[in-house]
């Protein structure tokens, strides 16, 4: 199947029906199908098809999914882009991808532009709502091409994405995934959700990111669902737009859930009972913020997932939920817990270990790089994660933390997780994040960022001191710095490379 045409069953059924909500435009299915039969068309005139790609740097907006899926119908791969990295992140990602075409929107009406002029492969650039030299006027492009239905076949082993990941272990790498793969993804996550044609998403984080796609996106589109798009993260729109469009469910990140939880007169005015539930993902989640959503607002699934395989377990929506682990795998998918100095070796029941992941939905390699996709992709098709965790006895998995982030402490392994969590059990912190800093004497010793509920309570010391109660001794922040906020990427996840900068320049 192309995955372009993943809405076809909606469209039979729901012609009529409220697809996408952005602000004041309200596309039904219908719409949709003949605006992205539009892009299509416009790439076809272009030349662009089979073997092509096009990238989409297009934040938040409902002219994404026309603009992905109507590259796709070409037999074109496509590119979801970073829309908060750096001008020089993009050049690498735009030359690297290969692609011929880029829409963009007005968020990019600089930047855009630039790049077609830098970015030698680049022959097209469609700028949405805002004109600018250099760039044609996507929305006037869009009004001249047909809505006549474009088909085009592929293999299930045709590339449909070159995903770039994040970024937060050095330059981003292509991710190469199928149609087979991107197209059971979205279809296994809302099986195992039981998603249906009355849920309705609210939907604030990244578009361009596997969170915002596949548990938002393309899992509604598929299964007849509606999509309300907010264009960033706004904790008071978001809890506006929930009560206004009767939103079931939003899926996010810890940070965007703990700002919500701040905006208590929001909350009061607002009626958001129709919120059922809520994804949490894409980072490691505190206990406590899983406790007080779930009493305030609507259960809290804690789920897991990455770039290079979408999701793969979540706390299921009806039955068992454990607090504190991403759940169980979804049907299809085997996971291990291994020795990450061998992963030929499993690791016993409950003992921390690296998670690999065999999985439909996993990557076929990394484009340009073959030595990275010989580490990473192991004989059977198994994923190496970099991510530490331990399964219990039932198969639910706990999230301990990165590889990469562990601090080797006098030969012990201490992981951020097992930090923070301790300080999140102070009344007064509202968040926290854990970072090594550099010792002469024990190699690496752990640091703390806090942010106060309410400020000026604290102090360092007095946070140390809250440690040593709870905590055990050697795990404890060697320096604790209050702060106002903790910095974020493009995927609202914590920064935790601008963190460290910040203890390097500290330390100096």
């Amino acid at each position: 199947m192309n995955f372009g045409y993943i809405f076809d069953k909606s469209l039979r059924i729901w012609p009529d029906k409220e697809a996408l909500i952005y602000g004041a435009h309200r596309v039904t299915y219908a719409a949709l199908e003949d605006r992205t039969n539009q892009v299509a068309n416009g790439l076809k005139a272009l030349g662009v098809g089979k073997g092509d790609h096009v990238a989409i740097l297009v934040k938040n907006d409902h002219r994404f999914a026309e603009t992905l899926l109507g590259a796709l119908r070409t037999g074109a791969s496509v590119t979801p882009t970073t829309t908060r990295a750096h001008y020089n992140t993009l050049v690498h990602i735009m030359a690297d991808c290969g692609a011929r075409v880029l829409f963009a929107s007005s968020d990019f009406v600089e930047e855009a532009p630039r790049l077609g002029n830098e970015v030698a492969n680049l022959e097209h650039v469609l700028l949405m709502d805002t004109p600018a030299e250099g760039a044609v006027d996507y929305d006037q492009w869009l009004a001249g091409q047909s809505t006549q239905r474009v088909e085009t076949a592929v293999e299930d082993t045709d590339i449909a994405y070159i995903a770039y990941t994040s970024g937060s272990t050095g330059v981003p790498k292509g991710v190469l995934l199928t149609h087979a793969a991107v197209e059971w993804a979205a279809r296994d996550l809302r099986r195992a959700l039981l998603y249906g044609p009355d849920e309705r998403c609210l939907l604030a984080v990244p578009m361009f990111h596997a969170n915002g796609m596949f548990a938002g996106l393309f899992s509604m589109l598929e299964c007849g669902g509606s999509v309300v798009i907010l264009h960033d993260v706004d904790p008071v729109e978001m809890i506006r737009a929930i009560a206004r469009e009767k939103c079931t469910y939003t899926t996010g990140v810890p940070a965007m859930y703990k700002l919500m939880l701040r905006e208590d007169e929001e909350l009061a005015e607002n009626d958001c009972s129709s919120l059922e539930f809520v994804i949490c993902g894409s980072s490691e989640v505190p206990e406590d913020l899983l406790a007080e959503f779930t009493q305030r607002m609507a259960p809290m699934l804690e789920a897991y997932g990455l770039t290079e395989c979408s999701f793969v377990c979540t706390n299921p929506r009806w039955g068992i939920t454990k607090q504190g682990t991403t759940g169980l795998p979804y049907p299809g998918i085997e996971l291990r817990v291994v020795d990450p100095e061998d992963p030929s070796k499993n690791v016993p029941e409950g003992e921390m270990g690296e998670l690999l992941i065999n999985s439909p939905g996993n990557l076929v390699g990394y484009h340009n790089l073959p030595d990275v996709t010989a580490e990473r992709l192991l004989p059977g098709n198994w994923l190496r994660t970099h991510d530490i965790v331990r399964a219990d006895e039932d198969g639910y998995i706990e999230i301990v933390g990165r590889q990469d982030d562990r601090i080797a402490c006098a030969g012990e392994m201490i992981y951020p997780k097992e930090v923070e969590n301790v300080l999140m059990e102070h009344p007064n912190v509202s968040d926290v994040a854990v970072v090594p800093m550099p010792d002469d004497v024990k190699g690496e010793v752990p640091v703390a960022f806090v942010v106060e509920k309410k400020p000026g309570l604290l102090t360092a010391d007095e946070l140390k001191q809250f440690f040593f109660e709870h905590g055990a001794a050697y795990t404890h922040p060697r320096k604790v710095f209050i702060t106002d906020a903790l910095p974020l990427t493009g995927a609202k996840k914590v920064d935790r490379i601008a963190l460290k900068e910040m203890v390097l320049n500290d330390v100096a």
